[in-house]
């Protein structure tokens, strides 16, 4: 295969980008777009997935490319956890995505001509830290929705992939610089900056494109090197 631009480019293509966290809602929107794909962004709580996402699948006929990006952090010490904090963040950060997939997955089937999905997660996901056991637990899930669903999906010509993020420059409701595990997380990156918003396009783009057509199952960290640490 030989590589040129056009692994990058979803002109003709038909992308859906639906969560609740908008810096990322937005970069993936921008990015779909900058490669000539026909955006619908969604920016939407998890209980208006199963309206919106089908409304936006009728008005253009077609779903060749679906992204999530749903995030609610959580942080509390395993005795203070109680059910509907572990319910909410479920729902938030895993069932979202999941239902996601169920409607797009069900368009693209429809098509016969196959599709791609990129979800967002965490690297909380694949590696924990104190008091975080309900948000790395359902990131946890996201990572194994992802592999699942790839052995599930690759009859149909759908790939799969996710997109862990580490310590962005938005994530201002979990890092305390004052607090060890939050100095840490800023201290650790081998890139010495938080992650940005764009700094997460080009990675969607190249997973939704001819480019990366025998690449499915795989969760890929955005996070400067964070986890060579954590």
């Amino acid at each position: 295969m030989t590589i040129n631009v056009d692994h990058y480019d979803l002109s003709g293509r038909n992308a859906i980008v639906i969560g609740n966290l908008q810096p990322a809602v937005d970069a993936l929107a921008d990015a779909y777009q900058t490669a000539g794909a026909m955006v619908t962004k969604l920016l939407c709580h998890p209980d208006e997935i199963q309206k919106r996402l089908p409304d936006a699948i009728g008005a253009h006929g077609s779903v060749d490319v679906l992204a999530t990006a749903f995030d609610l952090f959580h942080a509390q010490p395993l005795a203070a956890i109680r059910a509907h904090d572990l319910a909410d963040v479920m729902t938030a950060n895993c069932a979202s995505q999941l239902w996601a997939c169920q409607l797009a997955v069900a368009a693209m089937r429809h098509q016969h001509h196959g599709g791609n999905i990129v979800l967002l997660t965490h690297v909380l996901g694949e590696r924990g830290l104190p008091h975080t056991a309900t948000y790395s637990a359902a990131h946890g899930a996201v990572h194994n929705l992802i592999r699942a669903l790839a052995q599930e999906l690759a009859p149909s010509k759908i790939t799969i992939n996710g997109i862990a993020l580490g310590w962005m420059d938005w994530m201002t409701d979990r890092i305390d610089a004052n607090e060890p595990n939050g100095a840490r997380a800023l201290r650790f990156p081998i890139i010495k900056r938080a992650g940005r918003a764009d700094d997460i396009g080009a990675m969607a783009v190249w997973l939704s494109g001819d480019g990366a057509g025998y690449v499915t199952g795989q969760i890929f960290p955005l996070d400067g090197g964070l986890t060579q640490h954590l």
